[in-house]
């Protein structure tokens, strides 16, 4: 189990920790550790040690007193821990918010293990202590500051949710943007609908091949639209210069692969089905820094598998070598 990504404290308790370790490398209570482990403030607890983020805070804030620079570095920690980025990516835009709805976003999420009333309060306020929400203690109203929607990278986290069905294809297509070279999507139970996305995300000057591996059900995967529109996007695609494969394997030889990938030559993202994002159930698309490791695994499987299209004309079976 990693470290709490929710405080349990207010900050105040959690900078005179920072400076107890920038100073004398101890911390007075234990707890505060793990809440700063998590925003990468800190890195080994026996002694504790302030990470390279850690000693740049604590740089600006104790030693120069530049305490602007200190909640820059502070706010831009805090953008790539998952319950902020969950909260900052659904509640961005949507009027009429509360700390009532901070605390939904985060149960919806996963992140009620243990919530206290009193944890949100530390949270809100933290939030907007950063910048990243304006919160009325008198009236509990929040409003998001930042807008991971707008930026020029999709966050680290991304959330789907059965609220934002609109958004949820968005994402998926921005996520698929990322790859570049050879664009691998491993979802044992693909869906043509992902073929739109597909569609709109992939541009022949980044990607030059695409390769979808699932596992073959012929009830979603063998009638006649299928068929047309995987013919019809490989066409469209051929005309910007990118080839287009998809292949199936035997659900046996994938039966230890839980997770799916979208891999690009120097990006992964760990993403749930193609269902259950265009249905908007709850789930994250969370970027992966184990592309080499996970492209060799989807070639692996490659190898084993055959041309959707030897399924389609009765002739299942795997490619000479």
């Amino acid at each position: 189990m990693g470290p709490p990504l929710i405080p349990s404290r207010g900050w105040s308790s959690y900078d005179a920790a920072i400076q107890s370790i920038g100073e004398f490398r101890k911390a007075t209570i234990v707890d505060e550790l793990w809440f700063l482990r998590a925003i990468d403030f800190v890195g080994s607890v026996d002694p504790p040690t302030l990470t390279e983020t850690g000693n740049r805070y604590f740089q600006a804030r104790f030693v120069r007193g530049d305490d602007s620079a200190a909640l820059s570095i502070l706010q831009a920690a805090l953008l790539s821990l998952p319950p902020v980025i969950a909260v900052a990516q659904l509640l961005d835009g949507v009027a009429g918010r509360t700390r009532s709805s901070v605390e939904t976003v985060l149960r919806s999420q996963g992140y009620g293990d243990g919530l206290k009333d009193r944890d949100i309060g530390f949270f809100v306020a933290l939030l907007a202590r950063v910048g990243i929400i304006r919160y009325a203690k008198s009236t509990g109203a929040v409003e998001v500051l930042v807008h991971p929607a707008r930026a020029e990278e999709p966050p680290s986290s991304v959330f789907i949710s059965p609220s934002t069905p609109f958004g949820n294809r968005v994402w998926l297509r921005r996520v698929l943007e990322e790859a570049t070279g050879e664009l691998r999507w491993l979802d044992k139970h693909f869906t043509s609908s992902a073929f739109e996305s597909l569609w709109e995300a992939v541009d022949g000057h980044r990607v030059k091949k695409v390769r979808i591996l699932s596992i073959y059900i012929a009830d979603l995967h063998g009638n006649k639209k299928v068929k047309r529109d995987f013919t019809n996007l490989r066409t469209e695609l051929a005309a910007r210069g990118v080839e287009v494969e998809w292949r199936v394997i035997d659900s046996t030889l994938v039966r230890d692969t839980h997770d799916r990938w979208v891999i690009g030559d120097s990006t992964a993202r760990n993403i749930p089905n193609v269902n259950a994002i265009f249905s908007g159930q709850h789930s994250e698309l969370n970027q992966s820094t184990q592309y080499k490791a996970l492209g060799k695994v989807f070639d692996g499987y490659w190898q084993q598998a055959h041309d959707i299209e030897l399924e389609w004309n009765g002739r299942g079976q795997k490619p000479a070598a």
